[in-house]
């Protein structure tokens, strides 16, 4: 039998535990990591080009991410204490390993950690070396194109235009994923636009 003392506290308890179940109920699901992913849009329809300041690249230069790139551009959005961003990181330099080979295909994973200093030991320090980088410290770039969490990454056309948008951590390594990027290649999108 209960006594009179431990009853408040069993229902204090118990009460404690239904709450923490309602809001923790989806912590433990998996992440989906590969939306639908859709046709290519018609020209007409494709999305406007964005407006961003440009990020900066390791040797101190600049890549304005809004000039057309002229091939496939993957921008990738992640960051070093980002703990999906870390995860997903080795099959993004898997993925580059296979397809930084592709001609027409370009990628930049833009880290929006305060500094290259973090950024470059970490990736010293799990050898993550080999994935084409920028920094964006401030965040206007991510926020121009819409980035609020991360890991993000967007897929532009030759246009510059954003054909598709993943949010959260990417199955880099999926059948679905590669299939999308070849077919990207091949498309009418993905021919070099005259300039």
């Amino acid at each position: 039998m209960i006594d009179k003392k431990t009853l408040p506290v069993l229902v204090v308890a118990a009460a404690v535990a239904a709450v923490l179940g309602i809001l923790f109920k989806d912590s433990l699901r998996a992440p989906e990591t590969v939306r639908a992913l859709p046709k290519v849009p018609p020209a007409s329809a494709a999305p406007a080009l964005l407006k961003a300041p440009p990020v900066s690249l390791p040797d101190g230069g600049q890549r304005d991410l809004t000039r057309p790139p002229g091939k496939l551009l993957i921008v990738h959005y992640w960051a070093t204490w980002c703990p999906p961003c870390v995860t997903e990181f080795p099959d993004l330099l898997a993925f580059w390993k296979e397809y930084g080979k592709k001609p027409g295909l370009d990628l930049v994973a833009v880290s929006v950690d305060d500094d290259w200093k973090t950024v470059n030991d970490w990736v010293r320090k799990v050898g993550a070396g080999g994935v084409p980088l920028a920094l964006d410290p401030r965040r206007a770039t991510a926020k121009a194109f819409g980035t609020e969490k991360f890991p993000e990454t967007y897929v532009l056309s030759p246009a510059g235009q954003v054909v598709d948008k993943f949010i959260g951590p990417l199955a880099w390594s999926s059948p679905a994923f590669r299939s999308r990027i070849d077919e990207l290649l091949k498309g009418p999108a993905a021919a070099p636009s005259g300039g």
